[in-house]
Order: structure tokens, then sequence, then C-alpha cells
């Protein structure tokens, strides 16, 4: 599809005719490449995100100086009301000047990924920057990981547009860049890993894991040479949950499942009641407003809100005043995600989480005298649990939390509230939230008819006339990549041929990788359970083949297929 320079293969090219002989060879070289690029596209994303991370760290400590002068001075309030304003009009020219900036970013980059999103990776970039540090600088409750993800994303689709590479290295070069992204900003290149793999591909992929660990590696260590070794979340346990507690863990994680339910309900309502103003001004002024009245009020709600876990763990508040300050952070975090603002719900919904260990610990240690100092426990299993039942990724989460606190003592009872609150939650049959915010994101494009736009891309195609390559305009949405997917023991097409799986027209597959050897499938060709499978499709067939798959190699069937 796009010219590689200098690889010496001019004589062979006349011979690769079609897309899918080059998708392949492309995706075979990239292999040895594979840890070389991901190791740049990482060392770009962690010096983006360090200066990220400390513009935030500034932002945050004007506002807490706002905070301080509004109560020593309150002749000066006036003026930071007017100030947040200005931030609001401004954020509100951002969204107009970019609005693939709106939100957490997580689901523009899933939405790319299926082939249903073409950012502008310049763009965003410079908007997202610039918009989440006056979004979280001015108060509102929303986090840094999203955006990083979304930035190291667009880092890794401006390195492989750079280098004219293939559809399918783009691909996994922006799959780098977001998993780089969630290790520099929380300094968890495991948990970087694992949330390219479960959640932006939610498949097993060697390719994936391989670049993704060198350039989620290299961003960290930049990072970390930036800003230092300390964690996130800087506190001990020096007590772990005993088993006698554990109907208490398993007790938790039901709550947690259940809450995490309403916490994406909630979302989605907030996004509709501020979808009702026409201007994104209006429901940014709104909640900087909020906020303002907040620096008299209430300041603990406002921002991320990270400092508040470790003086939760401390055992700091009383039952009554963690009850308020849950409510509170609630209810102005989705609030403040539900304007478009430019902002992530990773760290707010975690410190949501602790919030909610810290309460339920306060409440066990009341009522039925459980000792105090098993809280900094429940505030970590909590923040776990709580992420593993709205995002619907608790491997991801457990690793987070545990690389987040430097902790492994309490890795069992991470494990068991995690797991119950997926599993509580999946039954309530709660949406994972960014498959929500994706969903509901395409819903309106479609809607407003915003699709992505079908411009044209330049390419090589081969001419069988002159027999050469000739440089050809094709669109968008017709560029090929390859995509693989495994197919899991007692699935749908474990055991049937290939003319059985029902691609959509266009739809191919190429390879298929049996006991470490490839096979090239014909339409009797049988699949397996453990195979890896290769697919060559259109870039606006994505969505809808990764659907086929996910229905047909990825789901086990429960009557028995060969009826």
């Amino acid at each position: 599809m796009i010219k590689t320079k200098g690889t010496g293969m001019t004589a062979k090219r006349n011979k690769d005719k079609s897309y899918v002989v080059r998708n392949i060879k492309q995706k075979q070289k990239f292999k040895y490449k594979l840890i070389l690029e991901g190791m740049v596209v990482g060392i770009l994303v962690g010096l983006v995100i360090a200066a990220f991370r400390l513009l935030l760290v500034k932002a945050d400590h004007v506002r807490g100086l706002a905070v301080q002068l509004v109560k020593v001075r309150p002749i000066y309030a006036f003026a930071i009301m007017l100030a947040l304003i200005l931030l609001a009009w401004i954020l509100n020219w951002l969204l107009r000047f970019e609005p693939d900036i709106s939100g957490s970013g997580i689901p523009q980059i899933e939405g790319e990924l299926k082939g249903l999103e073409d950012q502008n990776w310049r763009k965003v970039l410079l908007a997202k920057f610039a918009g989440c540090i006056l979004a979280i600088g001015g108060g509102l409750a929303l986090g840094r990981e999203g955006p990083s993800i979304q930035l190291g994303g667009m880092i890794g689709k401006g390195f492989a547009r750079r280098k004219n590479a293939l559809l399918t290295e783009e691909r996994l070069l922006m799959s780098c860049g977001a998993g780089a992204g969630l290790a520099a900003a929380f300094g968890a290149p495991l948990a970087g890993v694992l949330f390219a793999l479960e959640e932006l591909h939610k498949n097993f992929s060697a390719e994936v894991l391989i670049s993704t660990m060198a350039a989620s590696a290299a961003a960290d260590y930049v990072a970390v040479n930036i800003i230092g070794l300390q964690p996130v979340f800087n506190f001990n346990v020096d007590h772990r949950i005993p088993l006698r507690l554990y109907w208490a863990v398993i007790l938790l994680g039901v709550i947690l499942g259940v809450f995490g339910v309403i916490y994406n309900k909630t979302l989605d309502k907030m996004q509709d009641l501020f979808g009702r103003f026409h201007s994104s001004f209006i429901s940014i002024g709104i909640m900087m407003m909020i906020s303002f009245l907040m620096m008299f009020v209430y300041p603990a709600v406002l921002g991320s809100g990270n400092d508040l876990v470790e003086a939760i763990s401390s055992g700091k508040f009383a039952l009554g005043a963690l009850a308020i300050l849950l409510g509170a952070k609630f209810f102005f975090s989705t609030g403040s995600f539900g304007t478009g603002t430019p902002g992530g719900i990773f760290l707010p919904l975690l410190v949501i989480g602790a919030i909610t260990g810290g309460l339920y610990s306060t409440f066990l240690s009341n009522v039925f005298g459980v000792e105090e100092y098993y809280i900094k426990g429940f505030v970590i299993i909590a923040m776990a649990g709580y992420f593993s039942a709205i995002v619907r990724a608790p491997i991801t989460g457990v690793i987070l939390i545990t690389e987040m606190t430097g902790n492994f003592m309490t890795l069992l009872s991470l494990v068991a509230t995690s797991l119950v609150a997926y599993v509580v939650a999946d039954l309530l049959g709660g949406e994972p939230v960014y498959d929500q915010l994706m969903h509901r994101r395409q819903r309106v494009k479609s809607e407003s008819g915003d699709i992505m736009p079908d411009h044209e891309y330049l390419t090589d195609v081969y001419n069988k006339e002159d027999k050469k390559y000739i440089k050809k305009r094709i669109s968008i949405r017709e560029r090929k990549v390859v995509i693989d997917s495994s197919v899991h023991y007692g699935s749908h097409m474990d055991g049937r041929a290939v003319m059985d799986m029902g691609l959509p027209e266009g739809s191919l597959i190429v390879s298929v990788m049996r006991d470490g050897k490839e096979i090239i499938p014909h339409g009797s060709t049988i699949i397996n359970g453990g195979d890896d499978l290769e697919i060559l499709c259109r870039l606006k067939d994505i969505a809808a083949t990764e659907a086929v798959l996910d229905e047909k190699c990825k789901v086990v069937a429960l009557s028995d297929k060969h009826e």
C-alpha cells in the first residue's frame, strides 16, 4: 500500500501484486522492527506525558493558591470567577477547533482501531494537551489517564504517518503509544501493556504484547527520570486483610459491582443533561461556576483528587464526612465529564473507589469492631474493584493498582474483589464504560451526519499494463489492514470450515497459525480451537469483521454446534 523506503525490493515488487502479499510481508518485517519502533514511540510519549504531568501539577498548585486567596481575601473572588469563565470560553473554542478532543479520548482510540475514526493527530495533540491542563486546573474533577492514552495513540499514529507505514503497522504503533501513555501517566508499564490487550484489542496478540511492552517500558523510564520514582499513591500497607475478613472482601465486591453500574448510568444521564444545551460553553460554564462555589464550600472535591486517597487511607475522615465526600465527588466528577470537556475518568473513579473503601472500612470498624488499621487494605482493593466494575477490565485494574501503590500484600484480596465486582456488574447488564462511550459517540455522529471523512490517500497501486507500481489516490476507507484473532476452544468455529465464518464481503482469512506452523487456508480448511487467524480487510470493514470474530471465534457455544 505505502512504498517503504530503502528496502531494495524493486525487483520483487513486481511479483507482489496484491494487498494480501504486501500486508503480510510488511507485518512479518515489522516483527523484527517491533521492539525498536515501540521504544522510539515510547520515548516520545514519555517526554510528552512527563511534560503533561508537570504542567498539571503546576495547574493544581495555581488552583490551590486561588482557593487560599478567596478564603483570605474574598475581594479577589470576582476576578477568579471571571478567570473561570474565560477558561470555559477557551475550552469551548478548543472543542470547536478539534471536536475529537472531547472526553477522555479512549473511545476515540478504540473507534480508530475499529476503523470508525480518522483523527487529525496534530490537532488532537495540541488541543488535548492544552484543554486538559485548563480543565483540571480550573477545578473540574477529571483525570489525566484517558488524555494520556489519546495523546500517546496520536504520537504513535503521527510516527506511522511520517514514515509512510501500512495501516496494519499504523494500528500497532497507535496501540504502542496508547499503552505507553497509560504507563507514563501512572508509572505503570505492565498496566499499559494489559490495557492495550484487554481493553483496546480485547484479544491476545504477540505483536501487540511485544511492541507495547517495549513502548511502555521506554515511556515509563523516560517519565520517571523526569518526574521521579515515587508511586502515584505513596502509602504502605502494614496489615494484610486476614482470611477471617474475606466475607467483607466479597461483600465489598458486590457493593462495588452495583455501584459501578450506577456510575456508568449516571455518566450517561449527565451527558444527556448537558447535551441539551446548544453550546458547550454553557455546559462548561455551569460546571466552572460550581467549581467556583466549591472553592468556598467544599474544595476537597476539586480536581482529580489523588491527594484524597492518602488522607482517607490514614483514617482522618469520620463516617459522616466520608459519606458526604462520596456523594459530592460522585456527582461533581460525573458532571464534569458530562460536559464533554477534555479530561478522563480513570483517576476520579479510582478516587471514588478509595472513598467507598474508606467509608466501608470505617463502617465495619464502628459497627462490627473490625480493626481500624485495615482501612488501607480496603481502600486499595476498593479502587481495583470499582475500576473492574466500571471499565470491565479486571486484570488491568489489579495490575494498575498494584503498580500505582507499590504494594503486593493485598494481591489476593484485590483479585477477589475485582472478580466479584466484575461478575456482579456483568449480571446486572451494565455496559463497560468505554464501550458505552464509544457507542454513544458513534450514535451521536451518525444522527448528526458526521461520519468519518472519506478523503483520499496517496498510495502505490500495481498497474498491470505497465507492470509496475504507480502513485494513485484511493479512498481512506479502502485502505487494507491485517487483523489478528484467536479461535477459542468450544467456540462456534472450533471444528468448522473457513467458508462457515460468514465474514463481510471483501474480508479474507489469509493465514492460520497452528502449533507454530502457518497454513494458507481455502474455503474447506477446518479451523480448530487454539488457532490464530490473520484476516485481511478494508478499513471500513474492521468493525463488522471484528463483530463476526467476537461472535463466532471468542464466545463458547453452549449447544452442539454440529447439530
